[in-house]
């Protein structure tokens, strides 16, 4: 049984749609231009709604059996946080990791800030691990590619990556082409309006999401 209604995800939809988008002419940091730009730590920074994201996404990795969440600095911290917290009410608990976008330069020097697994000699990005990458966007997939190579650098394995909005220039269908199993709670199109992901909102409400086309 999902731990969020579909009336849980369209407050969530009307609050991110009013606090996380300005409309302009916006340059992004691929280069392109855009009619919007979305701030989504506006709405992962506020617990209520970052409560609601973290049962959301608990929903989606429960069922790959990951073993750890995490992804590139800051844009996945709050959401991973967010998940392993939820996940104290789940089948299991799912500790955190985060990638730093550069190495330390002093200390221990590590590209990896994680979570101390069970055995406390061992790291929890190790090979074998089960992890899911998220991200509070996705554009063209530039964070998320960083985060999958240094985990699976590590010898983990990606059962799932998790976008809170995919923008519309298809960054996750680039991943699903490459294999990965790409999920997304929102899209938006040209214009920079937000949209209920068609098979999430299925999952959500019950039903078996099956032949739903992908915009």
């Amino acid at each position: 049984m999902a731990r969020v209604t579909l009336e849980d995800i369209q407050v969530l939809q009307y609050f991110m749609q009013n606090a996380c988008f300005n409309y302009g002419d916006f340059t992004l940091s691929s280069g392109r231009h855009s009619r919007y730009y979305y701030q989504g730590k506006r709405a992962t920074f506020r617990p209520k709604m970052v409560k609601i994201i973290g049962n959301a996404v608990l929903d989606l990795i429960e069922e790959v059996d990951a073993e750890a969440i995490g992804g590139l600095e800051i844009g996945a911290n709050p959401i991973a946080d967010a998940v392993g917290a939820a996940s104290l009410t789940g089948r299991k608990e799912i500790p955190v990791f985060t990638i730093r976008k550069e190495q330390k330069a002093h200390g221990t020097k590590e590209r990896v800030a994680e979570a101390s697994p069970d055995d406390w000699n061992e790291h929890l990005l190790k090979p074998g691990r089960r992890v899911a990458i998220v991200d509070d966007v996705i554009t063209t997939g530039g964070s998320i590619e960083t985060a999958i190579g240094v985990a699976e650098g590590l010898g983990c394995e990606v059962v799932i990556i998790v976008a809170l909005v995919e923008r519309h220039e298809g960054g996750g269908e680039v991943l699903r082409q490459r294999g990965y199993n790409f999920q997304r709670l929102f899209y938006t199109d040209e214009e920079g309006h937000l949209f209920i992901d068609e098979v999430f909102q299925q999952r959500v409400a019950g039903a078996a999401p099956q032949g739903v086309l992908r915009k």
